[in-house]
């Protein structure tokens, strides 16, 4: 080892000391590369010396979301304001908890926003913008209604009726932001075989069916590579599906690589720590290896530039992409979770080992 990197070693194993802990790394190659560190009551995890080093440097996570943020906080909070916190579980700083004021009004929110921006009942100040008349406007404007006479949140189930008298539960969350409206309406809306095969056209692909029943029946595809799959002309449609196989080859051939290196990634692809009040059910990582403290991106097309076909031809939907993207690589640096990109220009079999020797996982 070079003096320079026995150098950054111990310096690493100083700090660690300092703060109660052990730097358990016996390699060192930069100070942005990952060294596995242990604090003073066991846990153990990735970071760089950078990281731990700079200015309010990072150190344990667990130790810090045990002593900072916690459901207890949040009961104490409430108390304080004459109100209660009704969830009973508290994730992380983004997550939104359940809050009832001292008036009985209840609404969604972060412990996070609660403590450190001071915000308290949206509806006694008047400044809540998503409410049971946003619902009953929205129904309106569809010909419709909204039945339910109490409205919690944006993401809690709301009873819809269309102008054909059929009812829904759906959040409102739903209806106003993804624009869902009745299914069954949808279902009976008269395509036609001639309107599919079209459909496939602009893909480049074929719709092999030769008969039609509505928009829920599943059909056979074929796409320009010659992979042939089932699915409905409405998943086609509104979910912006298409091939699943060319969809997940690259994937699934940089999850193979970087797994004859370093052996299968985690499960868990959609950490607690990438869900948000926008996104309940969490962002997904592509290929997280949590216990070495990266994950890695497979980024199509579709990231870089502006798609008519990926972005449902609408231009706002590819600066959602981005935003999307950006708020990932932000909620994993938090998490001390280095993130890397391989593009669909890049081969795969070179970018990968070039990562993996970055992040000093291989030599």
């Amino acid at each position: 080892m070079s003096d320079n990197r026995k150098l950054g070693l111990n310096v690493a194993q100083d700090i660690a000391r300092s703060k109660g802990g052990e730097c358990l790394s016996d390699i060192y190659i930069n100070s942005h590369n990952n060294l596995l560190w242990k604090c003073g009551q066991g846990h153990t995890w990735y970071a760089s010396l950078h990281n731990v080093k700079k200015a309010r440097g990072t150190w344990c996570a667990k130790c810090n979301g045990c002593t900072k943020l916690d459901i207890s906080i949040a009961i104490d909070l409430a108390q304080q304001r004459k109100g209660k916190c009704l969830s009973k579980k508290y994730i992380n700083n983004h997550m939104p908890l359940l809050w009832e004021c001292s008036k009985g009004h209840q609404w969604s929110t972060s412990l996070s926003s609660v403590k450190r921006l001071g915000s308290w009942c949206p509806y006694c100040s008047g400044r809540h913008s998503c409410s049971l008349d946003l619902a009953k406007k929205i129904a309106n404007e569809r010909n419709g209604k909204c039945l339910s006479e109490q409205y919690i949140n944006i993401n809690k189930y709301l009873l819809w009726e269309c102008n054909q008298k059929h009812t829904w539960y759906a959040s409102l969350h739903d209806v106003k932001n993804g624009n869902h409206w009745c299914a069954k309406c949808a279902k009976n809306k008269p395509y036609n075989l001639e309107f599919v095969k079209n459909i496939a056209n602009s893909r480049s692909g074929e719709c092999l069916s030769e008969n039609y029943v509505n928009a829920h029946t599943k059909l056979m595809w074929k796409c320009v590579n010659g992979h042939k799959w089932t699915a409905s002309l409405a998943s086609i449609m509104h979910c912006n599906s298409w091939c699943p196989y060319c969809k997940h080859k690259h994937e699934n051939l940089c999850r193979e690589i970087v797994a004859k290196y370093l052996g299968p990634p985690s499960e868990n692809r959609w950490p607690d720590f990438l869900k948000t009040p926008e996104h309940p059910t969490g962002l997904q990582l592509d290929i997280p290896y949590y216990h070495y403290g990266f994950a890695i991106e497979v980024q199509g097309i579709q990231h870089e530039q502006y798609i008519q076909f990926f972005h449902r031809g609408d231009q706002k939907n590819f600066i959602k992409q981005q935003e999307h993207d950006q708020l990932k690589r932000e909620l994993c640096e938090e998490n001390w979770i280095v993130l890397r990109y391989v593009w669909y220009y890049e081969d795969p079999f070179e970018k990968i080992p070039d990562i993996l020797r970055e992040l000093g996982l291989i030599s």
